[in-house]
């Protein structure tokens, strides 16, 4: 039963499946699931401030069909949460539940000072979706400038029960290939195309100790499709010394323009391959790219293989993207 709204700091009321947040005098900030009829340009917004502008919310059609691909409300794959106040969405969080550790994305109105209470309340409903089908963890990944090992985002959530579930930083790259050009002694006779196992790539990369690579892998590449490349550097004896494996995809949805995108090189550990046989392994793979005719390559990567990530910095992976860690909450865990 609620009492005197001034005994009580913060009541919660549910109404129509709505949660009304009472703060102090304030009765107007509300906190519920995402609908399809909701300003998804507001969420848009606040995700595009918070992240810089990143393609991936380049309108509201794109974030509405983040969440209801078939246009229609139904259990849903994605699921997200928003505050408002009066018509305002101040806050949202959204969560990928199609994977077995969920991931969430989050944004908050930058006018708005309680961060860690706002975020602390969107999370709660989270973990009530999460642990009702039956899932353990939801993680997230925090962006940070490149070279920074902490910032006030790394603060709040650890205050809310996240831990770092990767010891090294993630990072993206770009390449554009029309900046590229083949040396003109190129080896790439002993590359070959590979059958792309999905499963059989991921355990690869796990059993060689690459295990942060290994999760990344799985993450990007969550099915079979003809746009998967995969190529391999063999001996005389046919011993499997390197991978290398990238998508052919649009660049963007509304463009012809084809890319390589979740490109990666896996250098067995066994083998101690010199650096100019890496040099030209790379070398190779990437005149693949531009038989293909493809414009662009992205690369996501963990800093565990610092020299993977020089070896593309020196071919011309100098355009870096974003930096971000991999964080981890178990369902329930708060300080």
């Amino acid at each position: 039963m609620i009492t005197h709204k001034h005994e009580i700091s913060r009541d919660i009321l549910c109404c129509h499946n709505k949660i009304i947040l009472l703060q102090g005098d304030d009765p107007s900030m509300i906190l519920r699931q995402v609908t399809p009829n909701d300003d998804f340009e507001q969420i848009r917004e606040l995700l595009a401030e918070k992240e810089g502008g990143l393609a991936l919310y380049r309108t509201a059609a794109h974030v509405r069909e983040w969440f209801f691909a078939n246009g229609e409300f139904q259990r849903q794959s994605r699921i997200g949460f928003i505050t408002l106040d009066g018509p305002k969405i101040t806050a949202f969080v959204g969560l990928d539940l199609r994977v077995n550790d969920v991931v969430m994305i989050y944004a908050i109105h930058p006018s708005d000072s309680d961060n860690v209470r706002i975020l602390s309340d969107l999370l709660e409903k989270c973990e009530g979706v999460v642990a009702e089908r039956g899932g353990k963890r939801i993680s997230y990944f925090a962006f940070t400038e490149f070279g920074q090992l902490r910032n006030r985002e790394l603060f709040t959530l650890e205050r809310l029960g996240f831990r770092t579930s990767d010891e090294y930083m993630r990072i993206s790259m770009r390449l554009s290939l029309a900046d590229w050009d083949e040396p003109e002694a190129l080896n790439n006779g002993n590359i070959r195309v590979e059958a792309f196992d999905l499963e059989n790539v991921a355990q690869l990369l796990k059993d060689d100790g690459n295990k942060q690579n290994a999760a990344i892998f799985r993450h990007q590449f969550k099915r079979e499709d003809p746009g998967h490349v995969c190529l391999s550097l063999r001996d005389e004896e046919e011993q499997l010394l390197a991978l290398a494996y990238y998508k052919v995809k649009k660049a963007d949805p509304d463009s012809e323009v084809l890319s390589a995108t979740a490109f990666n090189l896996h250098f067995r550990p066994q083998y101690e391959l010199p650096r100019i046989a890496k040099k030209q392994f790379l070398q190779g793979v990437l005149y693949t790219m531009k038989q293909l005719e493809l414009q662009f390559v992205h690369s996501l990567m963990s800093l565990r293989h610092a020299d993977i990530f020089t070896l593309m910095v020196r071919e011309g992976f100098d355009d870096i993207r974003s930096n971000f860690f991999a964080l981890t909450k178990t369902v329930g865990d708060r300080e």
